[in-house]
């Protein structure tokens, strides 16, 4: 996977100067970070052997709280304690709608797919109630933590400038990453993966690791949003459309099988990378780049599952 990302940066860069500029590679990391984040709680879903499609309508959900809190709120006067509770409220919502995909597909026996495909269409809906199909603007000037969230850099103006969201990236990756090879939940949730019955049996409290990975999974979707609607500078109904085919297809290309047992937060992040540096390239190559984005995405998704395919029959 890694050489044929570099294979595909090499061959697209030749096509236009710019693709080493800093400010592309400084917008690639930005968009890689935005995905990533999220795309590794669906990772730790699909290491369980279920899958989260709600993420996309999550993020969405998630933007749209956030900006209705903080407009809204009588606290006006102060500011901070506004975005302190708004992040708050937004980050508990988010891990409410995990729980209940959690008990849902546990305690009920429901399918992990129709489950979140329910929850997509729900908040996507409700997503669009909230302010009447209207966006909520964030002000940058009044609320400018969202802004440097999502726009801001350490060490500006350096040639070593970071942004912001690749450090919280950074962050969330080594914390799941320590959670998936060095605790015993990590160890819990291969287990489910790969014989979920074999795990219950052996004394192993099955909703409760479920709980935490779909828990996980939205959070993450939660934090994406809060990150989404300061990048836009808005809550927007639509933000989101796909966001969860390109998080599955992170996982997938990045080694995760879809029938549980197998993942890493270092497959998920080097996929994500992979996904963007196609989409980056196709923006500096075609006309419409806009009109591919969904044919790059199912390509390479059937590209990855068809490789495990053939991986796993050859062993």
């Amino acid at each position: 996977m890694v050489l044929v990302l570099l294979g595909i940066v090499m061959f697209f860069s030749s096509a236009r100067e710019n693709f080493y500029s800093q400010r592309n590679m400084s917008n690639v990391f930005l968009q890689v970070a935005l995905l990533a984040v999220f795309a590794i709680g669906e990772t730790v879903v699909i290491i369980t052997g279920g899958i989260d499609l709600s993420l996309g309508s999550l993020i969405a959900f998630a933007g749209m709280i956030l900006a209705g809190i903080v407009t809204h709120l009588d606290l006006r006067m102060f500011t901070l304690g506004a975005v302190v509770l708004a992040v708050i409220l937004t980050l508990l919502a988010s891990l409410s709608v995990g729980a209940l995909h959690a008990a849902l597909i546990h305690k009920l026996r429901l399918p992990a797919f129709v489950v979140t495909l329910v929850s997509l269409l729900v908040l996507r809906s409700q997503s669009l109630v909230i302010n009447h199909h209207q966006q909520i603007v964030i002000s940058a000037t009044k609320y400018p933590l969202f802004d440097w969230l999502a726009n801001g850099k350490f060490f500006k103006d350096t040639a070593f400038a970071v942004p912001v969201p690749v450090v919280i990236l950074l962050i969330v990756a080594v914390l799941v990453h320590l959670t998936l090879t060095r605790t015993r939940m990590g160890r819990y949730l291969y287990s489910i993966g790969s014989n979920e019955q074999a795990t219950e049996l052996s004394g192993v409290n099955v909703f409760r690791v479920k709980l935490f990975a779909y828990g996980l999974s939205a959070l993450l979707g939660g934090l994406a949003g809060i990150l989404w609607a300061g990048y836009g500078g808005q809550g927007d109904p639509q933000t989101g459309s796909s966001y969860e085919l390109d998080a599955v297809a992170a996982a997938v290309v990045g080694g995760a099988s879809l029938s549980g047992g197998q993942g890493s937060v270092l497959g998920t992040v080097v996929g994500a990378f992979l996904l963007h540096a196609i989409f980056s390239s196709i923006n500096l190559t075609l006309t419409e780049p806009g009109l591919w984005r969904g044919t790059v995405v199912g390509g390479v998704l059937m590209l990855a599952v068809l490789t495990t395919a053939l991986q796993q029959r050859r062993r």
